[in-house]
């Protein structure tokens, strides 16, 4: 009997067995797919979620009923205390006096006038009338007579010339659903300045309560306006994906930050410092050849002629600290030369590394010949801004040491070794073992790692454009397009021919330029167009 059921429950418990291995084998590729996808991660993964995210969110918008939108409006920065009822002092009457024209009656005096002889005689005065007596109705000729004091100052409340702009930003604010309807007012006061901090830190803003342009903006901005500069964006990062490497440094304009993409995953975003509408950054491809630690920086040609010769024939120096002047390649005490009467090309101006050095302590070297490269900084108050279009046309960071620190792992310079070289205080620069690739990009909405979509304002009128690239057309900052990168290789520099015993050598790699823009004289070696800041 027992042999019999166990004859009859083998095929039962063979088909359960391999109805187990069939499960398992099936099961193992969709439990390997996760681990296989990590790691095989590319640039092109991180773009294609980006570029995902944002789609996702321009047509949640486009699909948002359109209702009516109240605009703030340009104008001044609104902040607490504007708007309302102000108190307006009335002009008083114009008062004679003897005081002559352009000098001041003393404190505490009387206006006097002088009453003057007329023309034809005048009746003899009654003896019995004192001179200048209110009583006699006359006054002796030359006679100083005593003006009444005037009225006192008429002093009336009007509106204010920014109560319109308060009022509609309340209306903003309620329509947004950051003020109560009950809270509308047209002086901008304690409640109202904590529903504009409210309202940046929901667009990721900086929260000082005041209504600048960028806060403007974003208060401005319809959903079909903030859908259209994704769709713009997306676009751009489409044409862009196909060519990311796995590991590249990203500089993106508008929303003025620097990403580091590695081995396919996003290491970090910072806040950085980007060129200014009159010296814009341009759309560059190039790579970080080497890192200096403790960097001079050698004023460049644009920022020597517009911004630093001016000062030095003005106060004769150069407003730099720890900078040395060199004219025809020899040191000078500023001081001591007429400058009115030095040529441009002939001068060269270069700070000693330190903290109050321009580069701040970290330069990252690329291989363009526009000298653009990105660097630290010896003013750290500007990334505490929205816009922060304000170098020269190189890009600051706001944290140098970390990326210094990330960048230079592989070339086994860890953090102690960066220290011990900061702290000597000399110049220094490490080559990488691989050269990472950077990509300057024009992307008017980004996604943040919790997965919320920004958009950012256009800060150039027109977005830079690749001669490289015929199909490229120019288009408005605010569509969010971009032109394809353009490669810049480095142009040959020129020597620097022998000078005087007194002459200092050129800082090698950190040097701002690397090639001339306009004639320079050669005794100053190569100088490029670009400013170093």
């Amino acid at each position: 009997m027992l042999t019999t059921i166990r004859t009859c429950a083998r095929p039962a418990l063979g088909a359960r067995v391999a109805a187990c291995l069939l499960a398992g084998l099936l099961a193992l590729p969709a439990q390997a797919a996760p681990s296989t996808a990590s790691g095989t991660s590319t640039g092109r993964d991180v773009v294609g979620t980006w570029i995902a995210r944002i789609d996702q969110r321009a047509a949640e918008l486009e699909a948002m009923p359109r209702v009516q939108q109240t605009r703030v409006g340009y104008g001044s920065v609104l902040k607490k205390g504007d708007g309302g009822m102000v108190d307006v002092v009335a002009p008083g009457p114009v008062r004679p006096s003897d005081v002559p024209e352009g000098t001041a009656p003393a404190a505490g005096t009387a206006p006097t006038v002088v009453v003057t002889p007329p023309a034809e005689p005048i009746p003899q005065a009654d003896p019995s009338a004192t001179p200048g007596n209110a009583l006699s109705g006359t006054a002796t000729p030359g006679t100083v007579v005593e003006v009444l004091p005037p009225p006192p100052a008429l002093t009336i409340q009007v509106r204010a010339r920014t109560a319109d702009r308060v009022g509609r930003l309340s209306t903003r604010l309620i329509e947004l659903g950051f003020l109560n309807q009950e809270q509308w007012t047209e002086t901008f006061d304690d409640n109202l300045e904590v529903a504009v901090r409210a309202f940046q830190l929901s667009e990721g803003l900086m929260q000082d309560g005041k209504v600048g342009e960028v806060t403007r903006q974003a208060l401005d901005r319809t959903p079909k306006e903030a859908a259209k500069l994704m769709r713009g964006a997306t676009a751009s990062m489409r044409a862009f994906q196909a060519s990311v490497p796995d590991t590249v440094i990203l500089v993106n304009l508008p929303s003025q930050t620097v990403s580091y993409i590695e081995r396919g995953k996003l290491n970090f975003t910072m806040r950085a410092v980007v060129g200014r509408p009159s010296r814009q950054t341009p759309l560059l491809q190039d790579r970080v050849t080497s890192v200096t630690i403790n960097p001079t920086w050698t004023v460049p040609p644009t920022v020597l002629v517009e911004d630093k010769l001016p000062v030095l024939r003005k106060k004769g120096n150069t407003g730099i600290k720890d900078a040395v002047v060199y004219l025809d390649g020899v040191e000078v005490v500023p001081e001591s030369i007429n400058w009115w009467q030095v040529t441009p090309e002939r001068i060269r101006i270069v700070q000693k590394p330190g903290d109050d050095n321009a580069l701040g302590r970290f330069r990252f070297n690329l291989t363009n010949g526009d000298g653009i490269f990105l660097h630290g900084t010896n003013d750290p108050r500007l990334f505490e801004r929205d816009l922060r279009a304000a170098s020269s046309g190189c890009v600051r960071l706001a944290d140098a040491r970390m990326v210094a620190e990330t960048l230079l792992r592989p070339a086994k310079l860890d953090s102690a070794a960066i220290e011990r070289q900061l702290d000597s205080g000399k110049t220094k620069t490490v080559s990488l073992p691989n050269a990472v690739p950077v990509r300057f990009v024009y992307w008017t909405s980004t996604v943040e790692t919790d997965g919320t979509v920004r958009v950012h304002p256009g800060i150039y009128d027109d977005v830079p454009t690749s001669s490289s690239n015929p199909s490229a057309t120019q288009a408005p900052a605010a569509a969010g397009t971009v032109s394809a990168p353009r490669r810049v290789e480095p142009k040959p520099v020129r020597p620097t021919p022998a000078a005087a015993p007194q002459t200092a050598p050129a800082p090698a790699q950190s040097s701002s330029t690397d090639t001339p823009a306009r004639a320079a004289d050669t005794r100053n070696g190569a100088e490029a167009v670009r400013t170093a800041m």
